[in-house]
């Protein structure tokens, strides 16, 4: 069991029971909150389900800032530039996760691609061997072929040190 505050948001069962997902384009989430009751939501959202959320998505960066702006607010910051600003004043935390999964969430057929075996790596044509697109590089045209299928043309020359001298 982890020691420290709270200690029940750092075991395995709390973390991996979360259910959010986010894009796969999705780069960085800034969470910006205040002191004052209008965030209060906001900073329980913090506390519950963000750590669900960085388990889930490990890929992801989540900055949490206090007292930045006037308001709560989420940042969504995607790959190619695009940012989505979410007010969640005086919205409570299950709101707020219903909110966030809507905008950011990946839906149920983003999921389904990514859980295909093909996912895995087949899609990089550098990949080789079980989850590539070729078992073993000898079989692309251009390239050496297998010293087990083909035997090498200087595999049976005699070799220096073996000439006998005359």
């Amino acid at each position: 069991m982890p020691k420290g505050k709270f200690p029940f948001r750092r075991t395995l069962e709390f973390l991996s029971a979360g259910r959010v997902v986010l894009k796969k384009d999705v780069r960085s989430v800034m969470l910006s909150y205040t002191h004052k009751y209008e965030s209060k939501g906001l900073r329980n959202f913090i506390y519950k389900d963000l750590p669900q959320i960085q388990y889930k998505n490990n890929a992801v960066q989540f900055i949490t800032a206090k007292d930045r702006t006037d308001f709560p607010t989420v940042d969504i910051f995607y790959g190619d530039g695009k940012k989505v600003m979410v007010d969640v004043e005086n919205k409570k935390a299950p709101e707020i996760l219903e909110i966030f999964s809507k905008v950011a969430g990946a839906t149920e057929s983003e999921l389904q691609i990514r859980r295909q075996p093909k996912y895995l790596g087949r899609i990089n044509p550098a990949n080789f061997g079980k989850y590539g697109h070729m078992y073993c590089i000898c079989e692309i045209p251009g390239q050496a072929p297998c010293p087990s299928r083909v035997p090498h043309p200087e595999a049976r020359k005699t070799k220096v040190w073996q000439e006998k001298d005359s």
